[in-house]
């Protein structure tokens, strides 16, 4: 399946002293015959498959404008903005077609909001076959507001009625909304290159792009990550829930194709070298999924009731469109007003009313197999997904995951969190703390800082206040690291868990390192000055208590405090593995002890 979008933004200034406001030569036919079409892949990021190409125009220095913006802002002055954006989609179009395969392809053609709601806004006289055939898909830009009083949703269903699918460009930048989210139903939207850069290295922006990606994937809708340029931003942008990738890490804009390829060998090098293939969430997904057979959207509606008929068949069928693409899900329970009417079964007959499935669909979540399975439950864990999630893999349907099994895997979720969480402090317990080394290790794209701590004689205080104060302490202490988690910036993680008794395992990944140990210092400063609290008065003052040691030989014993041993990860992780980390920690504890600040850090070799 292949996109194009006429991201019309050429970076070439005219020639100086150009007049920028008037069309060159002929007027605007000659100013859209001087550019020239160039494409850059649109890429599944779990697969490689080249899902589409992006058209940019290039050439403006031949027409007497700076670029594309304007280019169409002199067209709208002029009032000739629909026949210029007409053009370019024309040009667009004839470039795009003259590559072999273009007819497996989904075509984006961007489109200027202010054209949005006119008469005269391109491709609403077309052909609605046609253009379905072609996979149009119009591209709204957020670079200006629509019209005064344009009522989008109506707007947009006048040009899904043309055959057309609709995407949002550079969503949260400009115009591009949330009310333009909500109003405008799109097929895609394309998250812009503001939040895209530096993601792996922000938290900020991988909180808002998760939370994108979870909310759109609820509503039937895919998201590309545009402008990706590392690895670590292709990696985070992939793990965060993104369908698709575009960027100068997969392929610059080439406008000298002479085919449209459709695998991209350098994402599936990124994935082949990513340790942190989800294999679990596949393998799960694959043996839960119902594997239904799937109706295109342009088979005759007497197909749909054959598909229900019979004893023990499903009571959704899952719609694609011309290219495959999943489209939503149609539901048995909506035909019953026309199977149990009188002359239902002849109105469905009847193909003067329109013999395609488009008006019976209904839009369903969507999920990419290989996404996690606490994202895919905690997505789609709503109302939203009542009637099923529609599985893809590479971009294509694989099957069905009814509310049952969608329940199953919620239930097996909350019993894995209760068997592996300490009933204590309600911090993840060793399992989850395994699993989180060993993905900060393969998470080679950004520094970690894996700390071990424990309480210092922490066997004389149990014994001498008390199993109660003991928890008291275990309890405190898991407070502040919680919170310490909770207040990790600067674009770092934190993760905090218990091991068990009075050891405890605390990370962060990302950031400053000096800044991560310094708050560590601090932690274990803080809970130095909580645990005098446990104490009366005269033991507060005395600085310490008597008790006997494991020898039973009775001696002092300082106030209660905690030490660890903090392994310090560099990007690129240079091969280290999780005994070589276990023997670290395990070599350091005593002159952790000892330390002042009771904090030893250690760089492995």
């Amino acid at each position: 399946m292949t996109v194009l979008t006429t991201r019309m933004a050429g970076t070439i200034a005219g020639p100086a002293g150009a007049d920028r406001s008037r069309p060159c030569g002929d007027g605007w036919p000659s100013a859209v015959a001087a550019l020239r079409v160039a494409f850059q892949p649109i890429v599944q990021m779990r697969t490689g498959r080249c899902h589409g190409f992006e058209a940019l125009l290039q050439g403006f220095e031949r027409t007497g404008f700076a670029d594309a913006a304007a280019l169409l802002d002199a067209a709208e002055a002029a009032g000739a903005l629909a026949t210029v954006e007409s053009a370019l989609h024309a040009k667009a179009v004839a470039a795009y077609r003259a590559l072999p395969g273009w007819g497996e392809a989904t075509l984006f053609l961007r489109l200027d909001a202010r054209l949005v709601g006119r008469p005269d806004q391109p491709w609403l006289a077309r052909d609605p076959a046609a253009s379905r055939r072609a996979g149009v898909v119009l591209e709204l830009s957020g670079r200006h507001p629509m019209g005064e009083g344009v009522a989008l949703d109506a707007a947009i269903d006048r040009c899904r009625q043309s055959g057309v699918g609709i995407a949002l460009d550079d969503f949260g930048a400009g115009h591009a909304s949330l009310r333009t989210l909500y109003e405008a139903r799109p097929d895609y939207v394309k998250i812009g290159r503001f939040f895209i850069a530096g993601i792996d290295g922000d938290a900020r922006k991988r909180a808002l792009v998760a939370a994108l990606a979870g909310h759109a994937h609820a509503l039937g809708i895919q998201i590309v990550a545009d402008g990706v340029e590392t690895a670590t931003e292709f990696y985070t942008c992939r793990d965060l829930g993104c369908d698709f990738a575009q960027g100068a890490l997969i392929a610059g804009p080439d406008a000298g194709l002479t085919a449209l390829p459709n695998r991209c060998a350098a994402v599936e090098d990124l994935n082949r070298r990513d340790r942190r293939q989800p294999g679990e969430a596949h393998r799960r997904l694959s043996e839960v999924i119902e594997r239904l057979p799937v109706l295109r959207v342009d088979s005759r509606k007497t197909e749909l009731l054959d598909y229900f008929k019979g004893d023990g068949s499903a009571s959704i069928a899952p719609i694609v469109d011309e290219q495959d693409r999943p489209l939503g899900l149609i539901r048995e329970r909506d035909l019953k007003r026309f199977v149990y009417s009188r002359f239902g079964g002849e109105l469905l007959r009847n193909r003067g009313l329109g013999d395609r499935l488009d008006d019976l669909v209904i839009r369903s979540p969507v999920c990419d197999i290989s996404t996690p399975l606490d994202r895919v439950i905690e997505a789609f864990s709503t109302e939203s997904a009542n009637d099923g999630i529609v599985i893809v893999e590479g971009g294509a349907y694989a099957g069905v995951l009814s509310s049952a099994a969608l329940l199953r895997l919620v239930h097996e979720r909350n019993l894995a969190m209760a068997t592996d969480q300490n009933p204590l402090t309600r911090l993840p317990g060793n399992a989850a703390i395994v699993r989180h080394i060993d993905q900060a290790l393969a998470d080679t794209g950004r520094g970690h800082v894996l700390a071990y701590l424990d309480f210092d004689n922490f066997k004389p205080f149990n014994d001498t206040f008390g199993f109660r104060q003991g928890d008291r302490a275990i309890l405190m202490f898991s407070e502040r690291l919680k919170a310490w988690t909770a207040g990790t910036g600067g674009g770092a993680d934190g993760f905090a868990g218990h091991i068990g008794g009075d050891d405890f395992f605390l990370a962060v990944s990302g950031g400053a390192e000096g800044e991560a140990l310094a708050r560590l210092a601090e932690l274990l400063a803080q809970f130095r000055s909580d645990a005098e609290s446990l104490y009366d008065a005269d033991t507060r003052v005395a600085g310490g208590f008597l008790a006997k040691d494991r020898y039973g030989a009775e001696r002092r014993f300082p106030l209660l405090a905690a030490s660890g041993v903090a392994v310090v990860i560099p990007p690129g992780g240079h091969g280290l593995t999780p005994d070589a980390i276990n023997a670290a920690i395990a070599d350091h504890k005593a002159a952790a002890k000892s330390a002042d600040d009771k904090l030893c850090v250690v760089r492995p070799a």
